[in-house]
């Protein structure tokens, strides 16, 4: 299967915007340049897989909903008292998004099961 970076960098573009963060923001936590997350945005980079796993927990969405016209579930709201976002606390985002996402997986498995 092809994948068009064009496509993949929107889908980010779009994905960071909604949670409002920067492409500074983006580039701490994934420890790269700001010049390389606008790249890969543009879709004229190709975007490892390590980092497409760690921006769709960031995001709350699976891998397949970034590199597709699928959409993410609806983000999870949330409000930091503070402008001065880290690394850390986007590495703590994309944890708590993890266990959210793992909590929607379970309940669409549960539902087929009958109890």
């Amino acid at each position: 299967m092809a994948v068009d970076m064009k496509i993949i960098g929107e889908r980010l573009k779009v994905s960071r915007e909604r949670i409002g963060l920067t492409q500074k923001h983006i580039a701490e936590y994934l420890n790269v340049d700001q010049s390389l997350v606008s790249k890969f945005e543009s879709g004229e980079r190709v975007i490892s897989s390590d980092m497409l796993d760690a921006l769709s927990a960031l995001f709350c969405c699976s891998i397949s909903a970034l590199i597709s016209n699928n959409d993410c579930i609806k983000p999870i709201e949330f409000a930091f008292r503070t402008t001065a976002l880290d690394k850390e606390d986007l590495e703590a985002l994309a944890i708590i998004n993890k266990i959210a996402l793992n909590q929607v997986q379970m309940e669409k498995l549960s539902k087929g099961v009958k109890a």
